[in-house]
Parts: structure tokens; sequence; C-alpha cells
């Protein structure tokens, strides 16, 4: 102060000075201060309006995502089903043409095995009617041998019964002469 030959008032007035200037770098620091607080909430309601309006798009396109999936999964749906129905008669039609070959088959197998079956019914009729012819031959063979030895052995019965018969025969004219003899020379 002595040396700037300043003054108490002068001293005073720069003091006052420097709280003017102090007050006035309050206000505008306070001024700037409420400036940027009202650009934040300027920001922050553009902010809270955009991200407002993105929940409101981000809602709608999901809706309409959902809508358009609801569709797609309805299309697949019936898609599948047509699908399904499809390999249910290409099935039934396979099943049925195999069941009607599975028949025909059979039907051609049955009637293999009858006509094997009647042609061995045949050829054993065949065989049963010639060894039934063999055997009434073979018997009516044996019969006649059975016949014919039985001829033979009623004739060799015939001769050992006219044999025994002439023996008796000679035995009782033996014993008839012998009588005879004994009756006319012995009495």
């Amino acid at each position: 102060m002595q040396n700037n030959f300043a003054t108490k008032d002068d001293l005073q007035a720069l003091r006052a000075e420097m709280h003017a200037g102090f007050e006035r770098i309050t206000a505008a620091f306070n001024s700037h201060r409420q400036e940027v607080k009202a650009e934040i909430d300027k920001l922050r309601e553009e902010v809270l309006t955009a991200l407002s309006n993105q929940r409101i798009d981000f809602n709608a396109a999901l809706v309409k995502l959902h809508e358009e999936f609801s569709v797609a999964l309805a299309n697949q749906r019936d898609d599948f089903h047509v699908a399904l129905a499809r390999q249910h008669d290409e099935f039934h039609t396979a099943l049925t043409q195999q069941r009607d070959e599975f028949h025909t088959a059979l039907a051609q197998q049955r009637d293999e095995f009858h006509t094997a079956l009647a042609q061995q019914r045949d050829e054993f009729r065949t065989a049963l009617a010639q060894q039934r012819d063999e055997f009434r031959t073979a018997l009516a063979q044996q019969r006649e041998e059975f016949h014919a030895a039985l001829a033979n052995h009623s004739i060799e019965l015939y001769k050992g019964f006219a044999n025994q018969a002439w023996k008796f025969y000679g035995l009782a004219s033996l014993l008839a002469a012998g009588v005879y003899y004994i009756a006319r020379y012995v009495h």
C-alpha cells in the first residue's frame, strides 16, 4: 500500500470491486449452472422422450415380430399337417399295396401248396392203388399157392388115408382070412 500510494479507500474499493467481481463470477457461474442444468433437463427430457418413443417402437416391432412369428408358425404347422397327412396317405397306400402283394403272394403260395398237395395226394393214391393191386395179386397168388398146397395136402392126406385104408383093408383081410382059417381048419 505504501509503495503504490494506495489509500484505505482504494483498498476498500478494490476489495469491493473484487467482491463484486466474485459475485459476478458466482452469478455467471450460477447462471451458467442453471443453463447447463436446463440443458441437461432438456436433454434428459429429449432422451426420455426418445427412450419412450424407442420403447414404443420396440414394443410395436416386438408385437409385429410376434404376429409374424405366429403367422409363420401357423403356416409351418399347416405345412407340417399337410405333409403329415400326405405321408399318412402314402404310408396307407404303401401298406395297402404291401398287404395286397402279401395276399397275392399268399394266395399264389396257397394255390401252389394245394396243387402240390393234390399232386402228392394223387401220387399217394396211385402208389396206394398200386400197392393194393400188388397186395391183392400177392394175396391171390398166396391163396392159389395155399389152395394148391391144400389140394396137395388133401391129395397127400387122401393118399395117406387110402394107404391107411388099404393097410386097414389088408389087415382086415388078413384078420378075416386068419379068422376064417382058424374057424375052418382049427375046429
